[in-house]
């Protein structure tokens, strides 16, 4: 996910991947989610491209579901759920030193409980020049965007022979 062009955080793609998993078991309407407690690294590194990390947005996440049917849906499945996409699309976890999620399952009834997960999220914000951005840095303009970054497709090598190392 990291080298994607974001329109959507990490909270909102983790959310709509689970609500898409459990859209026979558990409805949209019943899956929550929303930051906390946010802070704002700066960073400044240069991407190349003429793109930088403005900062690393770093924030506690809570999903929220609502009336799991814990009879007929082990929790476990929504737990792999999270494990899942973490190991998918947030590589940079121990970089980061990000915890691990913590779980609460109240139960409501015979057939429901309220499942609330919490986990540290972290994304870069990152700059591309644009004349017509909204922030100004360094003398320059630029919008939020993922950086594109180069990947060489083709590599060559010379095996030079006629001057052998000395």
């Amino acid at each position: 996910m990291s080298e994607e062009i974001y329109t959507k955080t990490k909270l909102e793609h983790l959310t709509e991947y689970m609500a898409s998993h459990l859209k026979s078991d558990v409805l949209d309407n019943k899956i929550d989610a929303w930051q906390e407690s946010a802070t704002i690294q700066v960073d400044g590194e240069d991407r190349g491209n003429g793109g930088y990390i403005a900062a690393q947005w770093r924030y506690t996440a809570v999903i929220s579901i609502e009336d799991l049917p814990h009879q007929q849906l082990d929790p476990r499945n929504v737990f792999a759920l999270v494990a899942c996409w973490l190991a998918d699309c947030d590589r940079d976890r121990n970089e980061y030193e990000l915890g691990d999620p913590e779980v609460s399952v109240d139960v409501n009834s015979q057939e429901s409980a309220d499942v609330s997960i919490e986990l540290e999220l972290m994304e870069p914000i990152e700059l591309i020049p644009d004349p017509l951005g909204m922030v100004s840095w360094r003398g320059q303009t630029y919008r939020v965007q993922t950086v594109p970054i180069d990947v060489a497709e083709d590599i060559e090598v010379a095996n030079d022979t006629d001057h052998p190392a000395e």
